[in-house]
């Protein structure tokens, strides 16, 4: 904890000696690559994890959920996207700390390769059909966040969480080093229904870069339910799931719900699971469809999301994880 605190530290005061000097804005979609979510399991239920299941995958969605753990979980999901032009990482491990206490860490890592960087055929003379756009190169865009996640059983009922994370990108020789902060918040409601909030960067994270631009973060507001029911008859479960995700970037049209500088995401998901071994999942992603499956062999489950990108054709997600 002592090194986590020093690390922490030490960022914390390099970014500000960054920021001191900067050009300060709010940076709309500067923060979206953390909401590309985790886990193909949440992912094929439209993301849909406010109310998260006790799995690493907790520590990205809601770090209340971690403190009802009992053993020790690592997920890994890989996703690529629009033929291979972009792949995504995501890797957590989670473990019990103490009675009614536990952490996760949590690693993401986003990619954009082959950008082209152009250019006119000659700079000092305006675009016209004799000074064409000529392509002078390729880049790529890397995008980093580490995360280190704890939560804890307040009582019976409540269980709270926070995450620490540090974010980093880079694109066409320029970088940006970030620090923010998550809270949750997760309660049970009798047997089977579950409720929760998540405040993702939650004192405006920061991106400063080298270029003397330092974009925020604003915050991202979820609330969700979870309701779970056993299906004696017919061997099998069945858990339904929703999430309200509100945004303050002005996204407009961009979003199915939008007020002012507000928007609202709905996902919403359902999980039928066949004697406890074959799961088949649907969801929507605002307005986008999703769907996928899984399988679970003792402690080890595989899992596989589809999600409908209208013109640009479907995305497929597929993760792994262990329970030991």
């Amino acid at each position: 904890m002592r090194t986590v605190r020093c690390i922490g530290l030490v960022m914390a005061v390099a970014l500000c000696a960054q920021v001191a000097t900067a050009q300060w804005v709010i940076g709309r979609y500067a923060g979206e690559f953390l909401d590309l979510g985790a886990g193909a399991r949440a992912l094929a239920m439209g993301g849909a994890s406010t109310a998260s299941p006790v799995i690493a995958t907790a520590g990205y969605y809601n770090p209340a959920a971690l403190a009802g753990m009992a053993g020790r979980s690592i997920e890994f999901m890989h996703a690529s996207q629009f033929d291979n032009l972009f792949t995504y990482d995501f890797l957590s491990y989670a473990t019990p700390m103490q009675r009614g206490m536990s952490g996760a860490v949590t690693v993401l890592y986003a990619r954009v390769g082959d950008i082209p960087l152009t250019k006119l055929a000659d700079p000092s003379q305006p675009l016209s059909d004799a000074n064409r756009v000529e392509v002078d190169g390729e880049t790529g865009d890397h995008e980093w966040a580490v995360m280190a996640s704890g939560g804890r059983q307040l009582n019976a009922s409540w269980d709270v969480g926070a995450t620490a994370k540090i974010l980093s990108k880079s694109v066409a020789g320029e970088t940006a080093v970030g620090l923010g902060f998550d809270l949750g918040v997760q309660r049970a409601v009798g047997r089977r229904s579950e409720i929760g909030a998540a405040v993702r960067d939650v004192t405006t994270s920061t991106m400063a870069w080298s270029t003397g631009r330092t974009e925020s973060i604003l915050p991202t507001v979820s609330l969700g339910g979870r309701w779970s029911a056993p299906l004696r008859a017919m061997n099998a479960d069945i858990t339904l799931a929703a999430d309200a995700v509100a945004r303050f970037e002005t996204r407009g049209e961009a979003e199915v719900i939008a007020a002012g500088p507000v928007s609202i995401e709905p996902r919403l998901g359902a999980e039928y699971l066949i004697a406890r071994t074959v799961a088949l999942r649907a969801g929507l992603k605002g307005e986008r469809f999703t769907a996928g499956a899984g399988l679970l062999f003792g402690s080890l489950n595989v899992h596989a999301a589809l999600e409908d990108h209208a013109d640009l054709g479907l995305t497929n997600r597929v993760s792994v994880g262990v329970a030991f």
